[in-house]
């Protein structure tokens, strides 16, 4: 991925749905700049476990044009050492699988749930938030 790749957490992806201004105003500000949006197949699980239309889902797909990142090793990795080091949290997983994606592909992280993702960076990892 480019350095000017947003990757995007599940909540973002729902945004693009539901009409949210501020997911809209940020993606457009950056995709006028010539970045691209990509996401986790995590994110992608997430946000397909959701009640969507066919539709819905294709919508969303062909926006991110595809760009769902498979989780490989190192990036499994990865997630296990932030998963491990921010304490082992219950339920934060998923969450570590999205950081450790965006992490890897060098791209910034966009979310809504900042708090989520704020033990990751403070503890060292080279995880941009948007």
């Amino acid at each position: 991925m480019s350095s000017k790749s947003l990757h995007l957490d599940t909540n973002c992806l729902i945004d693009l749905l539901v009409g949210n201004n501020k997911t809209r105003s940020v993606l457009k500000a950056k995709l006028l700049a010539g970045w691209n949006c990509s996401t986790s197949a995590i994110a992608w699980h997430e946000f397909v476990c959701g009640h969507l239309t066919p539709e819905e889902r294709q919508d969303i797909w062909d926006f991110l044009e595809g760009r769902i990142l498979p989780l490989d090793f190192a990036i499994a990795e990865l997630a296990a050492e932030i998963f491990n080091k921010t304490g082992r949290k219950k339920g934060s997983k998923p969450d570590c699988i999205i950081a450790a994606t965006a992490i890897h592909h060098k791209a910034k992280l966009l979310t809504w749930n900042k708090v989520d993702f704020k033990s990751m960076k403070k503890l060292g990892f080279a995880l941009e938030l948007e």
